[in-house]
C-alpha cells in the first residue's frame, strides 16, 4: 500500500486527468507550493473529498491558507443574500 502523506512523485497534470481545468496564476507568478481539495467518486461511485499538499507545504501554512480561504468564500456567500438596503 502507498503512504499517500509522503508520495509526491505525481504531476498534478496526471493526478488529475488533463480535462480537469482551473484559472491560471496571474501573469509573472511563479507556483511554488499548493493545497488541493478534489471532489471525487471512490471506487464504490459514491461521491468522497480528495485532499492534497505539496510537499514543501507546512502545517501552519497549510492550516493559514485554508483559514483565509474559508473566511473569503464564507464573505462571499454571505454577499450572494445581501440586497442593496443592508
Amino acid at each position: 500500500m502507498r503512504d499517500m502523506a509522503t508520495d509526491y512523485g505525481e504531476p498534478i497534470g496526471r493526478v488529475l486527468g488533463d480535462g480537469f481545468q482551473i484559472p491560471p496564476l496571474l501573469p509573472g507568478w511563479t507556483a511554488l507550493d499548493g493545497i488541493v481539495l478534489v471532489k471525487c467518486l471512490d471506487d464504490e461511485g459514491h461521491s468522497s473529498w480528495a485532499f492534497r499538499e505539496t510537499e514543501g507545504l507546512n502545517v501552519e501554512e497549510a492550516i493559514g491558507a485554508l483559514t483565509v480561504q474559508l473566511d473569503m468564500l464564507r464573505e462571499r456567500s454571505v454577499d450572494a443574500f445581501r440586497t442593496d438596503e443592508d
